[in-house]
């Protein structure tokens, strides 16, 4: 039998550590002293406590009590009169203490997301920008590791990931083994029109990640003029 893993390391790239940083993130073996210098250190170590929505839970509830706001739900059972859950409930409070009951992408979250299973980065990237209290956020950096005890195949990788309010960007290794495959099926079918369309997909996913649609377009029309161009051996470096 073998044991499959998974560990990660990252930093928050913000101003400071603050109230909400910690009641986001402390879940992720928050070390706000190192790297320093407007980085605080986060990670994911396999068997190293819990990074899952109820433990964000605890932090929030705990944010909410120091900011002397009355947390509904704060038994984490029944959340608020509505029939909430907890969660929501929670979150919808220190929206409104925050100013950012209004926010769209926050009511989004809020009413789709199902805060099951482990917190994701990008939910909390948005929750911590919302609610502000000088941390000053700017990106996360995260990279990460699967392995199992046994050598078996296909079984070793890696990720990484940045987000910012301005982008988002995620790549695995077994993208190279994934895009290599289906290129060389198309050279050897001679269809160029196949490894085009995967090119061309891979640059609309990059240009995805940025959150302005008008600098996307901007980014876009550049993007054609380069590759209008004509390639030449060195443009792989």
């Amino acid at each position: 039998m073998a044991d499959n893993y998974y560990d990660a390391t990252g930093v928050l790239i913000l101003e400071r550590v603050t109230p909400v940083i910690t009641a986001l993130f402390g879940v992720f073996n928050l070390d706000e002293s190192y790297p320093g210098n407007g980085q605080a250190y986060i990670a994911r170590v396999s068997g190293e406590g819990s990074r899952s929505w109820d433990s964000v839970l605890d932090g929030l509830i705990d944010l909410a009590a120091k900011l002397g706001l009355a947390a509904p739900g704060a038994d984490k059972t029944d959340g608020d009169a509505g029939g909430e859950p907890p969660i929501v409930a929670v979150l919808t409070r220190l929206a409104e203490h925050f100013g950012a009951d209004q926010n769209e992408e926050l009511e989004n979250l809020i009413e789709h997301h199902q805060f099951e299973d482990d917190a994701d980065l990008e939910a909390l990237f948005l929750i911590a920008s919302c609610f502000n209290d000088g941390h000053n956020l700017v990106a996360i950096e995260f990279e990460g590791c699967w392995y199992c005890s046994k050598p078996r195949l296909f079984e070793f990788g890696g990720e990484g990931s940045f987000l910012s309010r301005e982008i988002q960007v995620f790549s695995q290794s077994s993208t190279a083994r994934f895009i290599g495959q289906e290129l060389r099926n198309a050279i050897v079918a001679d269809d160029p029109d196949a490894a085009a369309e995967l090119i061309a997909k891979e640059t609309r996913r990059l240009l995805a990640g940025i959150t302005d649609e008008r600098w996307r377009m901007r980014v876009f029309q550049h993007v054609i003029t380069r590759l209008s161009e004509k390639p030449s051996i060195g443009d792989a470096d």
